[in-house]
């Protein structure tokens, strides 16, 4: 009988402790940047929102790479390895550091652009079976980025665009950088390039005509390499519009882009059903629906360029 009552008690006790269990999101980043910082402030704002609060009801494990991807590698496997609830994910290097780590624990990623375009899944509605997530799709808004753009700098008649000859996905962004340009009656002058020294050639030798400006389109060499973009278009005193809001911090004249605030926002939903128990292949990738104009009025300025009163009332955000 006294056998009997200890195992009862043992199994009521880790009832108890499994009902009272709280769930850890592990959050991995590869650096912890401006969008990185704005999608967890929107996770844990939503999260709040929706009844889970850190420390109270769920615990967060952060995992920063600081830039080192073997470190993100190995980050990742140590999530798993916790067997948290969720991993957090932003862009796609930390996404598929987390799909190799595990095809079991729940994966959540933002991201600004197709997750299909660089293989985290097959298609929208064809992900794996743990992996869900907030997707900008952030190469459809090209023309609207361009249309923005013709709009503040009316005398807009020309665009350098740079990309990596070497990958597809580059080739396809300056593909729709084209289409863009065409529709809207902006001649474009693509300057393919294989290597950072290229790029710096190239962008060194461009001749500063009137009307003319670099348009980005979403590529890993050149944004390695944006600081030496702005600050050699600074010197030409040409106008630079870029895809996210931390380009225009960092140097871009204007910036169109993804809010990873309410992509946070977006995601902590499917975090909370997860939390719940629902299994990400359930839950579809959600598109992102916020999209910011920011605006770096003192390089604007410093360029000689003048703003319309009009531009800067639609700008969400204006760096003084």
């Amino acid at each position: 009988m006294r056998k009997v009552l200890i195992l009862a008690f043992l199994l009521i006790g880790t009832v108890a402790q499994a009902q009272t269990r709280v769930p850890r999101l592990g959050f991995l980043v590869q650096e912890m940047g401006r969008a990185q910082s704005q999608a967890l402030k929107g996770v844990s704002a939503e999260l709040k929102k929706l009844g889970y609060q850190e420390r109270k009801n769920f615990s967060l494990e952060t995992r920063n790479a600081k830039g080192d991807r073997s470190a993100l590698q190995a980050s990742a496997k140590e999530l798993a390895d916790k067997k948290v609830e969720v991993i957090f994910t932003t862009g796609t290097r930390a996404t598929m550091a987390a799909i190799s780590a595990s095809q079991d624990v729940p994966i959540v990623f933002v991201h600004p652009g197709d997750p299909a375009a660089v293989g985290l899944v097959k298609g929208a509605a064809d992900s794996p079976r743990n992996v869900t997530g907030v997707a900008a799709y952030a190469a459809e808004t090209t023309e609207k980025r361009l249309a923005l753009f013709k709009e503040i700098l009316p005398t807009l008649t020309k665009i350098h665009v740079f990309f990596d000859t070497n990958s597809s996905f580059s080739r396809n962004n300056f593909a729709l950088a084209e289409s863009a340009a065409k529709k809207l009656g902006v001649q474009i002058s693509g300057h393919g390039v294989k290597s950072t020294d290229e790029l710096k050639t190239t962008l060194s030798n461009l001749k500063n005509e009137p009307g003319a400006a670099i348009f980005q389109v979403t590529d890993d060499l050149v944004e390695s390499e944006a600081e030496y973009v702005f600050a050699t278009a600074r010197q030409k005193k040409m106008p630079t519009v870029f895809n996210e809001e931390v380009w225009a911090i960092n140097g871009a004249t204007v910036a169109y882009g993804p809010s990873y605030l309410d992509m946070g926002r977006l995601a902590a939903h499917s975090i909370a059903e997860i939390f719940k128990g629902k299994a990400p292949a359930a839950l579809p990738i959600v598109r992102a629906t916020k999209f910011d104009l920011t605006i770096n009025y003192r390089g604007a300025k410093f360029i000689d360029l003048v703003l319309s009163n009009n531009i800067l009332k639609q700008a969400d955000k204006v760096i003084r």
